[in-house]
């Protein structure tokens, strides 16, 4: 279905190549997952093969891009449309029409599809994305989420031979992601569809596609199928590829010598909770497993400590509501200074809105809320900002000026610090953050932007600092050091609220966890109780962390497990020693 010879591209007033001598054959009814940190190339591919490039995207192009043996070179993309739909990064882009029902149309209209036929696939194609409530409904109202599915769902409804997807779950949540891999792995199977995915979430590709191809500065580093190129998991972190922790706990066990040699091959890695909890009841067969509860360990029993400081946000008989349509509903709640709380729950829960209801970017239809004592009712947004720093889910609607250090310096002018600090925060930042101060913003990468972002709330110094999806876009490394920084400044006293889909960054990170759904505040512990908790978040639509779904997998004897570490000292019953 694709075939790619010797491709090279480098973009207009680029100086590196965007792609080099890249060789792919993608067969049809293949499902390819490409894979690699930012800036790899994997957005590039998707363009070549949709033909972007070279007719919309200009620069230097050698080789060749052939789709069912037509050479891309000599197709214009919308003659290519109905042949390979393309679901982009940037959703908005996308969106054409101002209602959901509109958006589906318009392709179907444009390409011809018979009149007969235009009702079925539009009803069929949001039944299957799950999203026959938003049919009628505003596309300005519906969340980043939301407004993904409804992009799959119009390029679904057209019916293409191959469906290339540049990040199409960024924006949502684990089991909304789960559910639109079973539906391109139920389009693969049934209808033959070829599916080519770039994603972030490598437990996705590790469970639904069968081939992998990781890109690293624009050439290809690996080429195969998913079990072929994870059993090069060391490698490919170097590359910054996040692997999935059941590859780890595979390699660990071998490493500690704990696999039965028995074992066939592809026994000995998993790729999932389930092959992962197979493995582990192998092994535990085999070297006796003493089953015999154990105490619960330290790190639990330390988060049990209710953390005793002063209410810095509270919650009382909060309602919301945007034109009539309640989104948030009698929340009551309190955030003590120094929490690490992440908001978690599924798309449209109200998790966005809870955050903006924090800073006073929106205020509540009915009830209070009080930050530092304050009724943000009775304190303008301004006054507030000096408090209390806000990262938005899109960097790109926080920047505003034409060079990094303009941009730090806007922030800091904005509450009235004065030139002279503003000169010495600004260099202190740049020097923290190893930016060039004179680059423009929008040259850097979407994590170098979400960076940028986050200096300019630092250089601010706020007592509390509000995230909305931070890791959103980021390749692993971008988001390990994203949320280091995040760490360190919880630390040093920042209270931090992290909205996060990403339930393994809330268990690295978060010391405590609100759990949303449709609007309402249903739990509200620990990081562990609330993750260990599966049918919890089963009711919240999201899953377990792999490590803790696959101790559930394992039984009761396996609670409290969410480690690799924690796994290895179970089976063995020996600590590891500091």
């Amino acid at each position: 279905m694709v075939q790619i010879s010797k491709l090279t591209f480098k973009y207009e007033d680029s100086q590196e190549n965007a792609l080099e001598n890249i060789n792919l054959n993608v067969e049809k009814g293949d499902f390819l997952g490409i894979i690699g940190e930012s800036g790899a190339g994997k957005t590039t591919l998707c363009s070549a093969i949709n033909a972007l490039i070279p007719h919309h995207f200009k620069g230097d192009y050698y080789g060749s891009v052939k789709v069912n043996g037509k050479d891309t070179f000599e197709i214009e993309p919308g003659m290519l449309a109905l042949t390979v739909g393309s679901v982009f990064q940037d959703i908005d882009s996308q969106m054409l029409s101002t209602f959901v029902e509109d958006e589906l149309l318009f392709g179907l209209e444009n390409f011809g599809i018979p009149k007969d036929q235009i009702e079925e696939r539009i009803a069929s194609a949001l039944k299957e994305i799950g999203i026959e409530d938003l049919r009628y409904r505003e596309i300005s109202s519906l969340s980043g989420g939301q407004k993904q599915k409804v992009a799959i769902a119009s390029i679904i409804a057209l019916e293409p031979e191959i469906l290339v997807l540049d990040e199409p779950t960024g924006e949502l949540d684990p089991a909304s992601s789960r559910q639109i891999f079973q539906l391109l792995e139920k389009l693969n199977r049934e209808k033959g569809m070829t599916i080519i995915v770039v994603e972030q979430k490598i437990m996705l590709l590790c469970e639904f596609a069968r081939k992998l191809a990781v890109m690293e500065k624009g050439k290809l580093a690996a080429y195969g199928s998913v079990r072929e190129v994870l059993q090069n998991a060391e490698k490919l972190e170097e590359k910054g590829v996040n692997i999935p922790r059941v590859v780890t706990l595979s390699r660990k066990l071998r490493h500690d010598g704990l696999i039965p040699a028995e074992l066939a091959e592809e026994e000995c890695l998993a790729l999932n909770s389930d092959e992962a909890a197979n493995l582990v009841k192998k092994i535990c067969a085999k070297i006796g497993f003493d089953n015999s509860e154990k105490e619960a360990d330290e790190f639990v029993k330390k988060q049990l400590v209710q953390n005793d400081a002063e209410k810095i946000i509270e919650f009382k008989d909060v309602n919301f509501s945007y034109k009539n349509d309640a989104n948030i509903r009698d929340i009551n709640v309190d955030i003590k200074k120094g929490d690490f709380v992440a908001i978690i729950g599924s798309n449209g829960a109200g998790k966005s809105t809870f955050s903006k209801l924090c800073n006073g970017l929106l205020k509540p239809s009915s009830g209070d809320i009080l930050v530092d004592g304050k009724n943000t009712k009775k304190v303008k947004t301004s006054a507030l900002a000096k408090q209390i720093a806000f990262l938005f889910q899109n960097p790109d609607r926080q920047i505003c000026c034409s060079t990094v250090e303009e941009e730090i310096a806007f922030s800091l002018k904005n509450i009235g610090i004065s030139a002279e600090e503003t000169e010495k925060r600004v260099k202190a930042t740049l020097e923290e953050f190893g930016f060039d101060g004179k680059a423009e913003p929008f040259s850097l990468s979407r994590g170098q932007r979400q960076r940028l972002c986050l200096a300019c709330l630092i250089a601010v110094r706020s007592d509390i600092l509000i995230l909305d999806e931070p890791t959103t876009g980021l390749d692993y490394k971008e988001c390990m050091e994203l949320m280091e920084k995040i760490r360190e400044l919880n630390e040093e006293g920042t209270t931090v609220l992290m909205v996060c889909h990403d339930m393994e960054v809330v268990l690295d990170y978060a010391t405590r966890v609100l759990v949303m759904t449709g609007g309402r505040l249903i739990a509200d512990g620990p990081t562990r109780w609330i993750l260990g908790d599966d049918e919890l978040l089963s009711q919240a639509r999201l899953l377990q962390p792999q490590i803790s779904e696959t101790s559930t997998k394992l039984g009761k004897e396996f609670h409290d497990i969410f480690s690799v570490q924690e796994m290895i000292e179970k089976i063995t019953g020996k600590k590891e020693e500091a």
